[in-house]
């Protein structure tokens, strides 16, 4: 049963509107699955679209956000919870915890830097839930081809693909959180060449 996810996403809000529509859309898919969805806190962008459809739907949306960013004004106040911490750190340790999946949305380099190293703590068995990357509109289409040159140039293992799930659209993310294998605390499968 999936009771909790984190969701990394963008809070830039000059994106295209169909980014903002999907966001707003997985919210409210988690709300009506009573699936709690923690997220960066942020109040605008997809992070802010993603907090108003949990809402909408009358689910819970925790915001976890460092001090430095509450005194910049950049925290969303609509959410059920939110929790503060100190550091970055403290906040990418906090969004991990108790979750049954990390989801990806498309976003700059605060989303792709939490993806990759989500996926590097999968890969050395401190994360072991799937991880699920939503290419909308081919969004990580480039991301993607480098993870597989990566591979082709044997800095990765073919098994490094195993890793995380890939869906076009929300719709299909509760399904491939169910269907996904987990990882395992073994991390010798995927850790070295």
């Amino acid at each position: 049963m999936i009771k909790q996810v984190s969701v990394y996403c963008a809070s830039s809000s000059q994106v295209h509107r169909s980014y903002k529509e999907e966001a707003f859309r997985l919210g409210e898919i988690m709300a009506d699955a009573g699936v709690t969805v923690k997220f960066g806190s942020g109040s605008v962008g997809l992070m802010g679209e993603l907090a108003k459809g949990v809402l909408s739907k009358g689910g819970e949306i925790v915001g976890v956000i460092p001090q430095f960013m509450v005194d910049e004004g950049w925290g969303n106040d609509t959410v059920t919870r939110q929790v503060v911490t100190e550091t970055m750190h403290e906040r990418k340790q906090i969004l991990l915890e108790n979750v049954d999946a990390a989801i990806a949305l498309p976003g700059g380099c605060g989303t792709l830097e939490e993806l990759l190293e989500v996926i590097t703590w999968k890969q050395l068995g401190l994360f072991t839930r799937p991880i699920i990357i939503v290419n909308i509109d081919h969004f990580y289409d480039g991301l993607l081809a480098l993870m597989k040159n990566a591979i082709s140039e044997r800095f990765m293992r073919e098994e490094h693909l195993e890793l995380w799930c890939v869906v076009d659209s929300v719709e299909e993310v509760l399904p491939a959180i169910k269907n996904a294998p987990l990882g395992r605390r073994d991390a010798r499968k995927y850790a070295a060449i």
